[in-house]
């Protein structure tokens, strides 16, 4: 009976850690959230324990934990996205082979293990939420969406904003736009901007256009 409150103890350990770095992609709405995380690391945290069961009987428990590591990059791969030449999701798919390795180090248990554990979840966490907000101040481009509404005879308006932002280093990623509606289309634009050049700059440059309204940046 001991037994079997200990493995309970460490798949709900693995639970809730999974679940901590999972609300975080869960938050931002990236392909793999709250649930997967969990289940990613729940399942490390079994396939260890059963590993381990078996190292018991004189067999490798390293076979099974190779396979977890192989495993889970088969199910990173599907969280990541090309659309033309952006890719998206490798943070994604970095952060369920963390979570499972977290795991991995839950599954094995013991004082230590444990506290890597954690320790391991709180970095991730901290990585994931906190250092997006300063990457742009280290050099590194800002992919940012804005959207507004604009006449549907006022398009040069749209070309004379898009051509003053390439022409300071802005990249356009894509550009769509909704069914007319009361003579007015929704315009979604995706750029990446470049260093020193805030959000703030470009809902300005769209705000000095009366003619556009309904401005949102995400």
């Amino acid at each position: 009976m001991p037994d079997v409150l200990v493995m309970a103890f460490k798949l709900l350990l693995a639970g809730l850690l999974g679940g901590f770095v999972g609300y975080e992609r869960e938050v931002h709405e990236h392909p793999a959230g709250l649930r997967t995380h969990i289940l990613v690391c729940m399942g490390a945290a079994v396939f260890t324990l059963v590993s381990v069961s078996f190292g018991r009987n004189s067999s490798d428990p390293s076979r099974i934990a190779a396979q977890i590591v192989s495993g889970i990059g088969f199910l990173g791969g599907g969280a990541i996205l090309r659309q033309g030449n952006i890719v998206r999701g490798l943070t994604t798919a970095a952060s369920l082979w963390t979570v499972a390795a977290i795991g991995m180090a839950v599954g094995i248990g013991g004082p230590s293990y444990y506290a890597l554990a954690t320790f391991a979840t709180g970095i991730v966490f901290v990585t994931l939420s906190t250092v997006r907000g300063i990457e742009p101040s280290l050099g590194k481009t800002q992919s940012c969406k804005f959207s507004f509404d604009i006449p549907e005879h006022r398009f040069e308006t749209l070309a004379d904003i898009i051509e003053e932002l390439t022409s300071k280093g802005a990249v356009i990623q894509s550009l769509a736009g909704s069914e007319p509606s009361e003579g007015c289309r929704t315009v979604v634009l995706r750029m990446k901007l470049p260093r020193g050049m805030k959000p703030e700059y470009v809902l300005q440059l769209l705000s000095g256009h009366p003619e556009l309204g309904h401005f949102e940046c995400s």
